[in-house]
């Protein structure tokens, strides 16, 4: 399993959720539900984040 500590990474990169979410093209809702490993990310969305 793939691990990613999102909150890290977007204040290493002083980004918001909402900037993120926006990139992604995903919901806040959903975003947040990932970080806490309640919803699956695919890996579309994982190279977004990297």
């Amino acid at each position: 399993m793939i691990q990613l500590n999102v909150e890290k990474l977007l204040k290493e990169r002083n980004m918001s959720k909402e900037k993120l979410c926006n990139s992604m093209e995903i919901t806040r809702y959903n975003l947040n539900k990932a970080i806490r490993g309640r919803k699956s990310i695919s890996y579309k969305y994982l190279e977004r984040i990297l």
